[in-house]
C-alpha cells in the first residue's frame, strides 16, 4: 500500500508561495478543498490550472507542496477523515493572524466550490447544507482586526476551525454523487 504524503504546514507553504503575488496558504488550501468537492471527477486534473489560470511559473518544490497538498487533502475528504485539518498558521502565530486566514480559509473554498460549478448542485442541497455554506461565507466576510488574545477569544477562534472543518468533510460528501451498495445475490458474488 502506498503511502500518502503528509499535508504541508502553513509555513513551509507560505514559504514556497512567497515567490508568486498575492498567493495565501490558507486560502489556496480551502480552493483546493472546495475543487475536490464540488467536481465529480475523482481524478481532478484541472486544480492547477484553476490555482494559477495565468501560467504563472512554479518552483519544482512548490509544484511537489502542491501535488502534496491536493493528494493529502482529496484522501483526508474522500475518506470522511477526522485527521482532516485546515492550511492555517500554527498556535503560537497572534490570534487576529489565526483568524484572518480562517476567513481566508473559507473565501477559497468558497471560491473553489464555484469554480466546481456547485450553482448545478446548490438548488438539490439539503437545507442544513446551505445554512453551512451561509455560515461559512459569514467568516470569510468578517473582519478580524479586532480580535484580542485572551481565553475567550481563543476558545472561539478554535470552536469554529472544528465548525469550519466539520462542515467541509460534510459538505464534500453531500456533494459527490452517491455510490450504490454493492448487492450480494448468490454466494458467488461473495468470491469475486
Amino acid at each position: 500500500m502506498r503511502e500518502l504524503p503528509a499535508l504541508p504546514s502553513y509555513a513551509e507553504l507560505t514559504s514556497l508561495l512567497s515567490t508568486i503575488e498575492s498567493a495565501d496558504a490558507s486560502e489556496i488550501h480551502g480552493l483546493l478543498c472546495g475543487l475536490i468537492s464540488a467536481t465529480d471527477s475523482d481524478a481532478n486534473t484541472s486544480w492547477q490550472t484553476a490555482l494559477f489560470p495565468d501560467k504563472k511559473r512554479k518552483s519544482k518544490k512548490l509544484q511537489t507542496a502542491l501535488e502534496q497538498l491536493y493528494e493529502a487533502s482529496y484522501h483526508e475528504l474522500s475518506e470522511f477523515s477526522f485527521e482532516f485539518s485546515l492550511v492555517l498558521p500554527d498556535d503560537d502565530a497572534a490570534l487576529n493572524h489565526r483568524a484572518e486566514s480562517l476567513g481566508r480559509w473559507c473565501q477559497g473554498f468558497l471560491t473553489g466550490l464555484k469554480r466546481g460549478d456547485i450553482t448545478a448542485k446548490k438548488e438539490g442541497l439539503p437545507a442544513e447544507i446551505s445554512e453551512t455554506l451561509n455560515d461559512i461565507g459569514e467568516i470569510a466576510l468578517v473582519n478580524f482586526d479586532g480580535v484580542t488574545t485572551n481565553d475567550e477569544d481563543e476558545t472561539a477562534y478554535y470552536e469554529l476551525v472544528e465548525y469550519v472543518r466539520l462542515a467541509v468533510l460534510t459538505i464534500y460528501h453531500e456533494l459527490k454523487p452517491k455510490r450504490p451498495e454493492p448487492t450480494i445475490t448468490s454466494e458467488n458474488d461473495l468470491l469475486h
